[in-house]
């Protein structure tokens, strides 16, 4: 259930971003081409204008602060948008990333209390393995039937676990999948940080096309953004910019 609902979620986050893009790709004149099952969109652009050297500068800008480039054109107010939208995710990422943190430490804390689990020095597939066992003996068991044997931990130091009730190891499942939750909506801000400064930089091609040329130069742009949800190895979403002058 938790899966399909991540699913969802980036399906239609994934929907909205088509939209606008396609939009924007409208208002530039752009050539627009999207897979049948509508889970890939290519737009490329061949223009000509002047001032290629300034017009790069701009777009850089927007690339490395969205809105930065709109402002210093005079497009103020777009400039406030996308600058007030990138302060806005970087304080969603901060706090969820904090938040994750709080959770992993909580998490830890729960294993230690009723696994009797020491936390020091463990990495992460340590703490998805404690909670697929209601002991390190059964753990290591079911690793020896799969003849995984560098898959076992040491049965007495640092590394022994033992539940106090089956309720308790179901309760950390339950804690760690919650933390998941919350490190993948990071992922997705990250994703919405990347896609700000595309969109910035987009805009700020558009502003660029409204201005006079004054020395011809041929430019080529394309952008590619495909999405593949696999219930084997996660959601994916890859971003492709090529920018040729």
């Amino acid at each position: 259930m938790t899966s399909f609902k991540n699913l969802s979620i980036l399906s239609l986050m994934f929907s909205v971003t088509l939209t606008f893009v396609l939009c924007t790709g409208n208002l530039l004149g752009q050539d627009i081409q999207s897979s049948p099952d509508g889970r890939s969109l290519t737009l490329s652009q061949e223009t000509v204008s002047g001032g290629s050297s300034g017009n790069a500068f701009h777009i850089f800008l927007s690339l490395l602060l969205p809105g930065s480039g709109e402002w210093l054109m005079g497009n103020k107010t777009m400039g406030k948008i996308f600058l007030g939208s990138d302060a806005l995710l970087w304080l969603s990422y901060w706090g969820s990333k904090s938040y994750v943190n709080i959770l992993q430490n909580d998490l830890q804390g729960f294993a230690a209390v009723h696994a009797g689990v020491h936390t020091g020095n463990k990495n992460d597939q340590y703490w998805i393995d404690i909670g697929t066992a209601g002991s390190i003996y059964e753990f290591n068991s079911e690793r020896l039937l799969d003849r995984d044997i560098d898959g076992m931990y040491p049965e007495t130091g640092d590394y022994s676990w033992q539940w106090d009730s089956e309720e308790n190891r179901r309760a950390y499942l339950d804690k760690r999948l919650h933390r998941l939750d919350w490190k993948r909506r990071t992922t997705y801000l990250v994703g919405g940080l990347v896609l700000n400064r595309l969109i910035s930089a987009i805009d700020v091609i558009r502003l660029l096309r409204k201005k006079k040329p004054t020395e011809p130069t041929s430019r080529t742009s394309f952008l590619h953004i495909q999405y593949s949800p696999n219930k084997y190895q996660g959601e994916k979403v890859l971003l492709h910019l090529s920018w040729r002058f």
